[in-house]
């Protein structure tokens, strides 16, 4: 007998800068029987569609901050953030910084800066 595969949906957020500042949100069934990372269900995503910008190249350690996201309302590091079968997570870009395209966004101005209420 063998096992039957699992899904979760990912709801992440599609954003252009040629659409005026508008979003919507898109969602994708990824198919696990595992527990994946937002960032390898994001990569899955990418694999399926790939239109869709995200970044995939990242420590995996919390470390380098490259997988900053928000994930169901709050930021987070997406390396480090499980996703669990039969889960739906929203995926958005990182509340603190410019968003570039989907998820993707402006790390040129150190977070510090914009906590300290730096332009964004």
């Amino acid at each position: 007998m063998t096992e039957q595969a699992s899904s979760m949906v990912a709801r992440v957020f599609r954003f252009a800068p040629e659409t005026a500042g508008m979003g919507h949100f898109e969602d994708f069934q990824v198919e696990s029987t595992e527990p994946l990372s937002v960032m390898a269900l994001l990569a899955k995503v990418h694999e399926i569609d790939p239109t869709f910008a995200c970044r995939t190249s990242t420590c995996f350690k919390g470390i380098c901050g490259s997988c900053l996201v928000r994930v169901n309302g709050k930021d987070v590091f997406g390396c480090m953030t499980l996703v669990l079968p039969g889960e739906t997570v929203v995926v958005e870009p990182h509340s603190k910084f410019k968003r570039i395209r989907d998820v993707v966004v402006d790390f040129s101005q150190p977070l510090a800066v914009l906590e300290r209420g730096g332009e964004q």
